[in-house]
């Protein structure tokens, strides 16, 4: 039988996960402190920051028109996707790579909530935007587990 702090522990790992800037950066750290093995740690992790990336993704989308009907956000949301939009050459050229690499690397904003808002802004496809992302999210996770591990391999040692 499963037990009910088991369980709500693992929420607050995917949960935590879920949140903006955190991400599965905080993920795994979260989950290693509640007594979760590295590997558990790391699965629920990444269960909660991808499943929040295609739900990001459809709602970007659908606020676009409600953004283009505000009369005071209009103009400025406009101006801001056309300028995007003129270096978008350059995204189909390098795009997926820049995309992978931006979430892949584990510094705070550089995560799935960004790289949604980014991909939004490009027009990437959303199967291919989940795919990268979800990519990114993965390897942005082996990183944070290699430096927990290896930070706490260390303090262990020091003891």
């Amino acid at each position: 039988m499963l037990d009910l702090n088991y369980l709500i522990d693992v929420l607050k790992v995917i949960v935590f996960s879920m949140l903006p800037v955190v991400e599965i950066r905080g993920g795994i750290p979260l989950g290693i402190s509640l007594g979760f093995h590295p590997i558990q740690a790391f699965i629920f992790s990444a269960l909660g920051n991808i499943a929040i990336i295609l739900p990001l993704i459809v709602i970007l989308n659908l606020l676009d028109p409600f953004f283009r009907s505000l009369p005071g956000i209009r103009l400025i949301y406009e101006k801001s996707i056309d300028r995007v939009l003129a270096r978008r050459d350059r995204y189909l050229k390098y795009g997926k790579y820049v995309l992978f690499f931006f979430v892949a690397i584990p510094f705070p904003t550089t995560g799935a909530w960004t790289a949604c808002l980014a991909s939004y802004i490009f027009q990437i496809p959303k199967k291919d935007s989940f795919w990268i992302i979800s990519t990114g999210v993965l390897t942005a996770g082996l990183i944070v587990l290699l430096i927990s591990q290896t930070t706490i391999s260390f303090l262990t040692f020091l003891d």
